[in-house]
């Protein structure tokens, strides 16, 4: 029988009554873990005068583990895990409750480093005054409460229900475990809510002599004597009989024979008594020797926590401040990515529900001892692994395809052709992941096929040189204990460098709301959210923090702008011989030549993105130049260029150098040369194959789009503000198609299907991956929506020329919350979800 078993249970409890009455003792402590403690109540309750006096204890380790596991429950896609991975491994067994007591350190360190910068601002001399501060920010900010609520208070929790176990102080137990009921009950960790109540409520009713002892201390166990060492009872036998079971000379995978078993484990606690005095008569010690420190205090330990603590702060640095209600908006923020969280989320009042689904748990037993404790906190995770699909919710990309396949292999009457027009999931996984629309992470490919390369000593310098500075300031050395001023000196010692041969144009991206590439910019793709207040005093942050998040991205821009084109002596000291002009956030740039100063109306343009500007800055100086470097490494900027090199039949000599020395210069004049048979199509197929703002499509890379393009497909209507909508589609469906291997196609959802038998063809042992087969036809016209806008911006450079072109009309729709624009997915799955659900209720009638 399993040890769960009700007979094995009693049975063990009966031997347990004999072996205390043996040694003259009344009461029977009898210690469980959660699952076998819930059947030794049951048999309690079922033969109350034959154990009347038994006390059971829950397991203190064990209900520690299941505090960690509510903890890692309502803080999920809070990004706490990816701040613990920064330094620890296995955390999602951590905050599972597992890896015990590893995931307490983790969790006491991470709190520690969350609680810096609010105890670094004010002085606390009690407790008392930290929580209360604590109070203070939580009743500002939903974000602050969940952090307070859900991180911070449950491991002050933790740590007094180790230090009660540790000084042996039952009250503190007690008074401990009260506080962590709420949490279960919020986390819908049922069992320990139903049974902790009821452990609580008995040990709170102990019989006098019992307790007597346990106000003694002597309700804990030691390996050896010593002060701050007692641990739980489960734990001591974890440590003890499960360790050496498993261990050299253990029971474990040697033999299942019940009487080798019995002699084993009735005989282990002795055997090992006799190793330890041997060990004593060996070392000389003696059965007194105490333990008078605890290994938290050796060195290694203490060395090992400052390296953890270290790395938090590391990754702590880069996210919204999670105490400071000041960086938050009204709702919860997510502080990786600093996206706010819809309303139905509520784990902000996750101990305030835990405690009233407590109160009304209490207040119908004993009656109600059985009813159902519903779940009732939404966290962030709910939100994040959800879709809105019609009026319902979807929470797995894979659930409706799986349900096909079993239709499939029913051989039942279904129609493929009619299952595969839908996308069988909330959104099409071959253009969108779940957290997002998939970006493409290879489009350097693209450049690297194509570019015509030449040595920077024979590419002759310069006279005009347009630079891409947001890609720039990466390459300029950051000083790390430096301030935002140390930077900007490093800044314009570069410029100068620059200054020496030619004419400068220096260009920064802007960054508007609502813009197309909201995606690219959110924090979810960059990791960093946390926002600073820069100013040329500021200690630089890391890098990683200003560069990669928006905000202070702006800052340093505005500040880097401000500063070139005020400080007087740079301007005589570097502007003498060739002009340098600043493009910022203003819609007209900056020219400075010495002591003059003066706006270059010509040069006006209200587009936000630096790789347009560039390539509008660099056909403007195309007039007057000699020669031409454009400083860049980005994809997008060598297609615009090639693309706009040719259709202004430019014959000047241009080169791109990156702006980090010894890679690779193009020569953009050579390259167009070479490539003339697909340069007029690069551009809209750089577009459509995916971009910052445009989905790739999964399994479809940059060089099967060259292989298509010299195949001859044309995209000629891509971009094109004249062509209609019908042209468009069917040109990108011919061109995709041929990506994927389908020739002459004029249906994505055909080329959808042709893919599915390729894919489940002879040969195959398993059925493809969902996210490898074509979108369908609906879901694809939207990410041509997309594409054919992009191309239209990079077609058109001149925005007096741009038509008034609303996004929400090309596949985007507004998220206000955030003030940014997300792709749309698919215009309506519900139908879709609708009709594989029928097929699947149609099999079951007919079974």
């Amino acid at each position: 029988m399993t040890p769960s078993d009700p007979d094995t249970m009693m049975t063990a409890m009966v031997r347990a009554q004999e072996l205390t009455f043996d040694t003259g003792q009344r009461f029977t402590i009898l210690t469980c873990d959660q699952q076998l403690y819930r059947v030794a109540v049951q048999v309690l309750w079922a033969h109350p005068d034959r154990f009347k006096d038994m006390c059971l204890r829950l397991g203190g380790m064990h209900a520690l583990m299941s505090f960690v596991k509510a903890i890692g429950t309502l803080m999920a896609e809070s990004k706490l895990s990816d701040i613990l991975t920064e330094m620890f491994g296995g955390v999602q067994k951590m905050l599972s409750g597992k890896k015990f007591p590893q995931n307490v350190r983790a969790l006491r360190l991470l709190a520690e480093k969350v609680l810096r910068s609010i105890i670094t601002c004010g002085e606390f001399k009690t407790a008392d005054d930290l929580m209360s501060a604590l109070e203070e920010r939580a009743s500002q900010s939903k974000t602050v409460r969940v952090w307070v609520d859900v991180l911070i208070k449950p491991v002050f929790l933790m740590m007094s229900y180790v230090r009660a176990e540790r000084e042996g102080d039952w009250l503190l137990h007690l008074a401990t475990f009260r506080q962590m009921l709420p949490y279960y009950f919020a986390a819908s960790h049922v069992h320990y809510a139903r049974y902790g109540l009821y452990y609580l409520r008995t040990m709170e009713k102990l019989p006098p002599h019992v307790l007597s002892h346990f106000m003694k201390g002597e309700h804990v166990t030691r390996h050896i004597r010593g002060i701050w060492n007692g641990i739980w009872n489960d734990q001591f036998i974890e440590s003890t009989f499960m360790r050496y079971g498993h261990g050299s000379g253990g029971i474990i995978g040697i033999t299942l024979k019940e009487e080798t078993l019995k002699v084993w484990a009735l005989s282990r606690h002795l055997c090992c008594r006799i190793e330890h005095g041997l060990n004593e008569m060996e070392k000389g010690e003696t059965s007194h020797t105490s333990q008078l420190y605890h290994k938290e205090e050796g060195k290694a330990r203490i060395q090992a926590d400052g390296k953890d603590r270290a790395g938090i702060r590391q990754k702590l640095e880069a996210y919204v401040d999670p105490l400071d209600p000041n960086e938050h908006p009204d709702g919860i923020v997510n502080i990786a990515s600093g996206r706010v969280t819809t309303p139905a989320v509520n784990v902000h009042d996750a101990v305030s529900i835990g405690e009233t689904m407590l109160a009304d748990f209490e207040k119908d037993l004993p009656s109600g001892f059985y009813n159902t404790i519903s779940k009732k906190v939404t966290t962030m995770a709910v939100v994040g692994k959800s879709l809105q699909v019609g009026d319902a919710k979807a929470y797995d990309l894979n659930a409706i395809y799986a349900r096909v396949i079993a239709l499939l292999a029913s051989d039942r009457d279904v129609d493929i052709k009619d299952v595969l027009s839908y996308e069988l999931a909330p959104v099409p996984t071959s253009m969108f992941k779940k957290d997002g629309m998939r970006i493409a992470k290879g489009k350097s490919a693209l450049k690297n096929s194509l570019q015509v390369e030449v040595s920077s000593r024979n590419a002759g310098d310069a006279d005009v040189t347009v630079i891409d500075g947001s890609a720039l300031l990466w390459t300029i050395h950051w000083p790390a204990d430096g301030t935002v001023a140390d930077y900007v000196t490093n800044v314009k010692k570069r410029v100068a460098s620059y200054l020496v041969d030619s004419d400068v144009y220096l260009i920064f991206d802007r960054y508007d709301d609502y813009s197309i590439k909201s995606v690219t910019r959110d924090g979810r793709e960059t990791g960093v959210s946390r926002t600073h207040r820069l100013s040329l005093t500021t200690k630089l942050p890391a890098q990683k923090v200003v560069l990669s998040n928006v905000e202070n991205k702006k800052q340093l821009i505005r500040i880097i702008c401000n500063d070139l084109t005020g400080d007087r002596l740079f301007h005589n000291r570097s502007t003498e011989k060739h002009k340098l002009v600043v493009t910022g956030e203003d819609p007209c740039p900056t020219e400075i030549k010495k002591e003059d100063i003066s706006i270059r109306y010509d040069l006006e343009t209200y587009h936000e993105e630096a790789d347009i500007m560039i390539v509008q800055q660099a056909l403007k100086c195309a007039s007057e130049a000699r020669r031409l470097a454009v400083v860049s490494d980005d994809t997008d900027v060598f297609v615009l260029l090639v693309h706009h090199y040719e259709e202004a039949k430019l014959k000047l000599p241009m080169k791109m150098e990156s702006p980090s020395k010894g890679r690779a210069v193009v020569d953009i004049q050579r390259t167009v040369e070479k490539h003339r048979d697909i340069v007029k199509q690069l551009l809209p197929a750089h577009a459509l194959s995916g971009c910052d703002t445009v989905a790739c499509c999964f399994g479809v890379g940059k060089g099967s789009v060259v292989k298509c393009l010299r195949a001859g497909y044309k995209l000629n209507t891509i971009g094109n503000v004249d062509a209609s909508f019908n042209d468009v589609i069917d040109q990108a469906t011919a061109f995709m198609s041929a990506c994927y291997g389908v020739k002459d196609a004029k249906d994505m959802s055909k080329t959808r299907l042709y893919v599915w038998g390729e894919k489940n063809g002879k040969g195959h042992t398993s059925t493809p991956n969902l996210s490898v087969l074509p979108p369908t036809r609906e879901a694809f016209a939207e990410n041509v929506k997309r594409a054919h806008y992009q191309a239209i911006l990079w077609r058109i450079l001149d925005t007096n020329d741009l038509p008034k072109l609303n996004p929400e009309d090309f596949g985007w729709k507004k998220d206000t919350s955030n003030k940014s624009l997300t792709p749309s997915a698919i215009p309506d799955v519900s139908h879709a979800i609708n009709i594989v659900m029928v097929l699947f209720e149609r099999q079951a009638l007919l079974t």
